[in-house]
């Protein structure tokens, strides 16, 4: 066979998969749609006893934000305690208990929990507090998140029905305009609350807790099994395991919780490493639990899927290199393939409906949506490029999590909406899980071949490909700590 036909087969290969990954998503977007019947929710007449939880770790400059959103809840006094669940090892516990310190009477109950190891991590922390709490529900915000003052009266009037085990919101973003960063990373977030949990939740499918910006029934947690710390999303794994046991989750899509996007590229390359590694954990965890609970078999495979989702991170590498490859060896007339033309059509298919679906959902999340249809082509266009740059990285995560290698739960680093600093301060930095700049370094030099190449042959293609392939592992190598900030 010639050499260069098998190159093209391989692409389509890749392009079948992905694409078969992308239709998924388009049925749950149809699924978004559906109209659900309507079912009045009477506002909260009797107050139960609720626990918030504050799981932090080293958050200094979002910690006092983060305690004063709660002094401003809309909930009785006496029936909530807030459990600020400290694993901290720098001044952070310091600002924590100096707040604690200043309140009056007429606060709320603060109890300033500190382990003395990280033992299971965020997992580990919240099962601590979890054994502790008095509340029959339980919510949860991480140290960038800032609810808003009816949260409360919002969510809990949805767990009238005895199997609610979870209500979760879509989560807002305090400084989506920061940069083109920040917009592609709105666009990603917005696609999942979106189109993702939304088509999910009324496919009556397993949706999952996002790790913040939800309130647990304490009783489904107990009959879950509670946390556990063998895997990096914690959050996904109760979920799953919660919903095989037949408890039903609610997603309020319109109800919205504010919180900070990372405002650096290696901030959102250790978020992705560590949510796809941990999605890679719950895949091999909770297979097994999944397709043998009760769950009907539409259910199971969107939910396999889902779990899925990080792998497709292997196809991302995949096309990313063979794609300018094929595009220029066909260019030159060196593949004789027969139904070429429906070949390349399936990958065209595949780019197109994936815009469509990032568009939409987009759209659907954002208040002004002439700008968001001014911004979306750029924004996703940085996405692809941020997904590039990151690919390699997160791919050893992805392989590390399915053959069942440990390793630690990295936070991501936020700082707050006043002030961003231009760069990360000494101090305030997290290790990287991989060093692999003897990797990127060949992957900038390739997408650099492919740009000149593509100018040369005129193949916008292979330009565009290159492009993206360059700005990525520029991102990775050189400006990874870069806030790239446009606006005051």
């Amino acid at each position: 066979m010639n050499m260069y036909n098998v190159f093209f087969y391989l692409l389509a290969v890749v392009n079948g998969l992905l694409l078969v990954h992308v239709l998924q998503e388009l049925l749950l977007l149809i699924q978004s749609f559906r109209p659900r019947s309507k079912i009045t929710v009477p506002p909260l007449r009797i107050y139960p006893k609720v626990t918030i939880q504050l799981p932090l770790y080293n958050e200094k400059y979002v910690v006092i934000r983060l305690l004063e959103a709660m002094q401003r809840l809309e909930y009785p006094k006496e029936q909530l305690e807030i459990q600020i669940l400290d694993d901290s090892n720098d001044e952070t516990s310091v600002l924590i208990s100096e707040f604690i310190q200043n309140l009056g009477k007429e606060d709320f109950e603060f109890l300033h929990i500190q382990r003395e190891n990280r033992v299971g991590y965020k997992a580990g922390a919240l099962q601590e507090g979890l054994e502790r709490c008095k509340g029959e529900f339980i919510a949860i915000f991480d140290a960038d998140f800032v609810p808003n003052p009816d949260f409360l009266l919002q969510t809990l009037p949805h767990f009238v029905n005895d199997q609610i085990g979870l209500v979760q919101t879509r989560w807002l973003h305090l400084n989506e305009e920061h940069s083109l960063l920040t917009r592609a990373q709105a666009i990603m977030l917005n696609t999942h609350f979106g189109v993702e949990q939304l088509g999910r939740s009324k496919a009556k499918g397993f949706i999952n807790f996002n790790g913040t910006a939800g309130v647990w029934r304490k009783q489904c947690i107990e009959d879950a099994d509670g946390w556990q710390g063998d895997t990096l999303t914690e959050d996904l794994d109760l979920s799953f395991r919660a919903q095989a046991k037949g408890w039903e989750f609610e997603f309020l899509f319109d109800v919205g919780t504010p919180a900070e996007l990372p405002v650096t590229f290696e901030a959102f390359r250790t978020q992705q490493f560590r949510w796809s590694k941990g999605a890679a954990e719950c895949l091999r965890k909770n297979f097994s639990i999944l397709w043998n609970s009760q769950a009907n078999v539409a259910a199971k495979v969107f939910g396999t899927f889902h779990l899925m989702n990080s792998s497709v991170y292997l196809l991302v590498v995949a096309i990313l290199f063979l794609s300018p490859m094929v595009f220029y060896f066909n260019q030159k007339g060196w593949i004789d393939v027969a139904y070429k033309a429906e070949l390349m059509l399936l990958g065209g298919s595949t780019v197109y409906l994936l815009l469509f679906i990032f568009l939409v959902g987009s759209m659907r999340a954002s208040a002004n949506k002439l700008k968001a249809l001014v911004f979306f082509l750029p924004s996703v266009l940085t996405f692809f490029a941020m997904t590039t740059g990151i690919s390699l990285f997160v791919v050893l995560g992805v392989i590390d999590g399915y053959l069942g290698k440990p390793s630690s739960f990295v936070r991501t680093p936020k700082f707050g909406t006043n002030g961003v600093l231009n760069r990360v301060k000494k101090g305030y930095d997290f290790k990287s899980e991989y060093k692999i700049y003897a990797l990127e370094l060949p992957c900038l030099l390739y997408g650099i071949f492919w740009v000149v190449s593509g100018a040369y042959q005129f193949n916008l293609i292979s330009i565009l490909y290159g492009g993206i392939i360059l700005i990525g592992f520029s991102l990775s190598l050189f400006f990874k700590k870069n806030t790239f900030r446009w606006s005051s």
